[in-house]
């Protein structure tokens, strides 16, 4: 069953906030009902989760409804304040997620890699209420997660100044949405703002 990862991450622009939270609120809108742990009895306006204690590394949760957990995270989004969103969402096509950002931040989504040839079109659908087509670009840094059939996941990424930013749902059946938090790292944000975008874009296509 093809399944669309969709995260959403913060990347802090100060080391002297890196205690300070940047997304401070989630609001879900439009999702799915079900009763499956972690979370139990929920509805389609049931909000997340809170992430796991550490933010971002191996063996965080995944989402809020599923007992998955990521396998693989990139040293520069070690110990991300993510936020777990709902696999059974993946039937709905009318969830948003409002994700409220208390300082400028970067901001991204990821998708399954098996999407490659429409990811950026799907991204730019996705983020529709924040930017332009483009306004999102692929960082080169990827995510897995270790459900029943692996995932990996390309990170899409914009500078953003604080504020709240809702993304879509794709409108795919059978594909989920996911929510990830922030990384106050100045080096990731050098790696994913100044030139290495275009630069790990080249590598992937190698």
């Amino acid at each position: 069953m093809k399944k669309l990862l969709v995260l959403i991450l913060t990347l802090s622009l100060l080391s002297s906030v890196a205690s300070a939270a940047i997304i401070t609120k989630v609001d879900r809108s439009g999702g799915v009902s079900g009763n499956r742990d972690l979370i139990g009895v929920y509805d389609g306006e049931t909000d997340p989760l809170p992430s796991d204690l550490g933010g971002l590394v191996v063996g965080s949760h995944v989402f809020s409804d599923r007992t998955f957990h990521y396998q693989i995270v990139p040293a520069e989004l070690l110990g991300a304040e993510y936020v777990m969103t709902f696999n059974s969402d993946k039937a709905s096509t009318t969830v948003t997620y409002a994700v409220t950002t208390a300082m400028p931040a970067m901001l991204a989504v990821g998708l399954d890699d098996r999407f490659a040839p429409n990811q950026q079109a799907m991204v730019d659908a996705m983020t529709a209420l924040i930017g332009p087509a483009g306004t999102f670009a692929d960082s080169g840094l990827d995510v897995g997660t270790d459900e029943s059939t692996p995932r990996t996941l390309s990170i899409f990424a914009a500078q953003l100044p604080a504020g709240v930013y809702t993304f879509y749902g794709t409108n795919v059946n059978s594909n989920n949405f996911m929510v990830i938090g922030a990384v106050p790292e100045p080096a990731t944000i050098a790696l994913l703002a100044l030139g290495g975008l275009a630069m790990l874009r080249a590598r992937k296509r190698r």
